[in-house]
């Protein structure tokens, strides 16, 4: 029987590569056709930021394939303020309903899944006859700064949950504010795509170093992923003032104002990357940093940079996030500017880069990888035939 795997996502396709991307090959090659939906592009989008327009073009180009059984869909612009009353979700669904419909019948497939990371899909639900409804929590939607009404949020995902025939929580804290909201909830945290990040390189190409790194003095600090509202710009500007000897290094886009970091000379934001390009560049790093704020949103987070960072062998710095502590084996916590300082200067001592050490980092990479967590949730999707008979099961609350 031919079965279509339909996932909505809050990132685009070749933006970062986050969890949806890494789960949904992983999909496409264990027997699926897969329809990634990205998020669209309100109508007022392009008046902030003229990128969104690019959304907007992607919406007549309808199917693209980007891998053997793998397509892409940009849905239609929708009104704003979508996570602020419930009305215009309602509206929204309906309209991208109609761009969806057409690419499954494209497809021509018999059996339809739902695979959701955001709770906004549940508006989704009367418009079709899903096989299964999975519904993977991976943040605090509520939690998130911008135009957004905590509670519409959370009703909306409190519904999708009871709606759903299978629910994954990334991280413990997700999982246990969420235990009453569905009958099969499972932990299953994030992780890395270790061979991309571990691979040796020949010694020629160890030798190379990125055109935007060239002329940077070691040591460097590193950091790749969004620079948003959660990184605490104050407390990363604070360290690098008084680690002038400290080159700090930020990979990825900005969304959050940086402008005390742009002023000081040790400091270098080089923008976002390829994900092909990024172990080139954590290479170069002599220790790697996880700089996020500790507030509701952060406090749920299981940061896949960690896996990455690992990954590469390389020593980590973070604040202390509660999906972290799990690892402080091999990862360094700072709670404030002092002990970023003092934890930073351990990660840079030689013992850091011995060979024991980088081999342990690295087998918690391994033991954290994409593949390995794809497993876990084919092997319960798999556990629940049809929503019917999900549905009829008595709860099931799974930790590990």
């Amino acid at each position: 029987m031919e079965r279509l795997m339909l996932a909505i996502s809050a990132g685009e396709w070749e933006g970062i590569k986050h969890r949806p991307q890494h789960f949904m090959q992983r999909c496409a090659r264990s027997g699926w056709t897969v329809i990634y939906l990205e998020p669209p592009a309100t109508l007022i989008a392009p008046i902030k930021n003229r990128k969104m327009l690019k959304r907007w073009k992607n919406w007549f180009k309808g199917l693209r394939k980007v891998g053997e059984n793998l397509y892409v869909l940009a849905p239609p612009p929708v009104l704003p303020f979508g996570n602020k009353y419930r009305i215009v979700n309602k509206i929204n669904q309906w309209w991208m309903a109609r761009t969806i419909k057409k690419a499954i019948k494209a497809c021509k497939t018999e059996t339809v899944d739902l695979y959701t990371f955001l709770p906004n899909a549940v508006d989704l639900l009367p418009y079709f006859s899903f096989h299964r409804v999975i519904y993977d929590c991976v943040d605090d939607h509520a939690a998130f700064t911008g135009l957004i009404n905590a509670g519409v949020v959370y009703q909306m995902e409190k519904e999708l949950m009871a709606e759903a025939d299978l629910s994954f929580a990334t991280a413990k804290r997700l999982l246990e504010d969420r235990k009453d909201w569905s009958t099969h909830l499972y932990l299953i945290p994030n992780g890395a795509e270790y061979e991309h990040f571990a691979a040796e390189e020949k010694e020629e190409k160890k030798k190379e170093v990125p055109a935007d790194l060239a002329g940077v003095p070691h040591p460097i600090a590193g950091f790749v992923g969004g620079i948003s509202d959660w990184v605490d710009i104050p407390l990363l500007t604070n360290v690098a003032k008084k680690m002038k000897e400290v080159s700090f290094v930020l990979i990825g886009p900005v969304s959050t104002n940086v402008d005390a970091l742009k002023q000081l000379p040790n400091v270098k934001l080089l923008g976002a990357k390829p994900y092909r390009q990024l172990p080139r560049y954590i290479r170069q790093f002599d220790t790697c940093l996880i700089p996020f704020r500790i507030n509701k949103l952060t406090e749920s987070v299981n940061p896949i940079k960690l896996f990455e960072y690992l990954s590469a062998g390389k020593p980590v710095v973070s604040t202390p996030l509660p999906e972290v502590f799990a690892y402080r084996e091999v990862v360094e916590i700072a709670g404030d500017e002092e002990e970023m300082i003092q934890a930073i200067n351990k990660t840079l001592e030689p013992k850091a880069r011995e060979k024991e050490n980088v081999q342990k980092r690295q087998q918690v990479g391994r033991e954290n990888s994409w593949d390995a967590r794809w497993q876990l949730a084919l092997h319960y999707i798999k556990t629940v035939k049809d929503s019917k008979a999900g549905r009829s099961r008595e709860n099931q609350y799974v930790t590990s």
